[in-house]
């Protein structure tokens, strides 16, 4: 008689010893032993080694590279105990969840099948599952988090100042009184990174008055360092350049053009003389011309040596 549940996985054997024993005297007795072998049936599922994961994947990782691992473990025997794995639930879309990751159901190793891209994906959740072959078949699942780390892929991007519609830099008038520390104008931009990688620093890379501006090195503050002088042109122009704080850096640069004038009416003169651009249909119709001419020298010459030819073998009484 059975006298409690059994289990095979903590006991798979049992050897049972009897003894049958008279009342006569002498006692007289006879012993033998049973040997009992548990069946398996399929009553444990899967235990993952771990409750829940944490994977950190950089941007721009080897598409169909591996990124995480998952393992389970199935005490019973046979097709109960074997365990496959598979991807049960996400945060992704489902139809696009097999185009980002999928698992090896005999390994549990998961792979990216993209290069994620941290702008559009900083994060997402994976529910895996591992399952026996038992009949029912009995299940565990486990949660993986993936973050996708930042890399310095995007430069700076300026927002001010902008270009104008033909392609040229727009100007900031500035008053002639202007006093040392005056806010002039202001370098704007941004960058699509996180953390170090977007952190901006802003620097002067050309100036044609140097000293005559500072430039705020986190702000892009363009202030005046000191008050306007008669030797001083009405027009300056600085070249800035914005760096990110990624290894190795990314910059962008910005043109600033800066007119003295109380005015605006008095800045627009000084930009009235630029040289107006050439006209390409009349580079065409000028390089027309010219071959023409050529062609035409070219035609006179032959006529000439043709006529100088016949002459002379008119002049010739042997021909």
């Amino acid at each position: 008689m059975i006298d409690s549940a059994l289990d095979r996985e903590q006991m798979a054997e049992y050897n049972v010893s009897i003894i049958a024993t008279d009342k006569g005297e002498p006692s007289l007795s006879f012993s033998t032993t049973v040997t009992t072998h548990m069946s398996e049936i399929n009553d444990n599922a899967a235990v993952f080694h771990q409750v829940s994961s944490l994977v950190h994947v950089p941007e721009n990782n080897p598409p169909r590279a591996p990124i995480a691992q998952v393992s389970a473990s199935d005490p019973d025997l046979g097709p109960n105990g074997q365990v496959s794995y598979s991807i049960v639930a996400s945060d992704l879309e489902p139809r696009t969840l097999s185009s980002y990751v999928s698992v090896s159901s005999q390994s549990g190793v998961v792979f990216a099948q993209r290069a994620f891209d941290h702008e559009q994906l900083r994060a997402f959740e994976l529910t895996l599952q591992a399952r026996d072959q038992g009949s029912p078949a009995l299940s565990a699942n486990v949660s993986l988090r993936v973050l996708v780390g930042d890399r310095n892929d995007n430069a700076p991007r300026v927002l001010y100042p902008t270009l104008g519609p033909d392609g040229s830099a727009l100007f900031d008038t500035v008053p002639r009184a202007a006093q040392p520390g005056y806010l002039v104008t202001k370098v704007v931009a941004v960058d699509a990174d996180s953390g170090h990688n977007a952190w901006l620093s802003y620097h002067v890379l050309q100036a044609s008055e140097p000293g005559l501006f500072s430039l705020g090195l986190r702000t892009g503050e363009v202030r005046t360092a000191r008050a306007l002088s008669e030797r001083d042109a009405a027009r300056q122009r600085l070249l800035v350049a914005v760096r990110d704080g990624g290894q190795p850096p990314l910059s962008a640069t910005a043109t600033l053009l800066l007119v003295f004038a109380d005015s605006l009416q008095e800045a627009l003169p000084d930009f009235s003389d630029r040289p107006a651009l050439s006209d390409p249909q009349a580079e065409l119709q000028f390089y027309l011309v010219v071959a023409l001419a050529l062609i035409s020298v070219l035609f006179l010459l032959a006529v000439i040596l043709a006529v100088a030819l016949r002459l002379r073998r008119s002049s010739n009484p042997a021909a």
